[in-house]
């Protein structure tokens, strides 16, 4: 008899929580109506471009954004996300990622819905502006050493030449003055071979 009247508590505490009412229930009906539908934001849709463009060549990336920047002249959100997608490409050159970068911020402003989700690829932009100016002004004070030392071994190079060519000449005058010695050694020996 206990064992009857704990299985009826058991069976009527799992009925009243729901757990064994899902259990007869039939759970396509449940997960038909838990159907989650998401639409993409516009980072989304910006970053799944960068990945579907990533393998373009060179060509094509410059034929496509030509087409690209073109047709978001004519304000089409699509066609300025996939604008802001190509500046991120390893192609671009540092004015198109400037352009897009302005763009977003411009798409950002006009758009503030998206303001949260975009603002982060913004962030991501600008640090990346950030250290090409840094590794563009590095680069530019590495050329100006290099310059200064290619012009201090060229000065080094020309004089170590003009001091070749003098000591070239100091060994010919050395000569000329052995000549001599030897000339004035002969005339000294006629001379006292004439005394004797």
């Amino acid at each position: 008899m206990k064992g009857f009247f704990l299985f009826f508590v058991l069976l009527a505490s799992l009925l009243l929580s729901g757990c064994a009412g899902n259990f007869w229930k039939d759970s396509s009906a449940d997960q038909a109506k838990e159907a989650v539908v998401s639409c993409p934001t516009d980072a989304n849709t910006a970053l799944a471009c960068l990945t579907a463009n990533q393998k373009l060549s060179r060509k094509e990336f410059k034929s496509e954004y030509k087409m690209v920047s073109a047709k978001a002249v004519g304000g089409v959100d699509a066609d300025i996300l996939h604008l802001i997608c190509l500046s991120l490409h390893e192609y671009a050159t540092y004015k198109q990622f400037k352009a897009g970068m302005e763009t977003l911020a411009k798409y950002i402003k006009e758009h503030p819905d998206a303001a949260a989700t975009l603002q982060g690829i913004h962030v991501l932009m600008q640090r990346i502006d950030k250290e090409k100016i840094v590794k563009w002004a590095q680069s530019n004070k590495n050329l100006d050493e290099k310059e200064g030392l290619e012009s201090e071994n060229k000065e080094l190079l020309d004089r170590n030449e003009i001091l070749e060519k003098a000591a070239e000449q100091d060994q010919v005058r050395i000569r000329e003055l052995q000549q001599q010695i030897e000339q004035l050694k002969n005339i000294e020996n006629i001379i006292k071979n004439r005394e004797r």
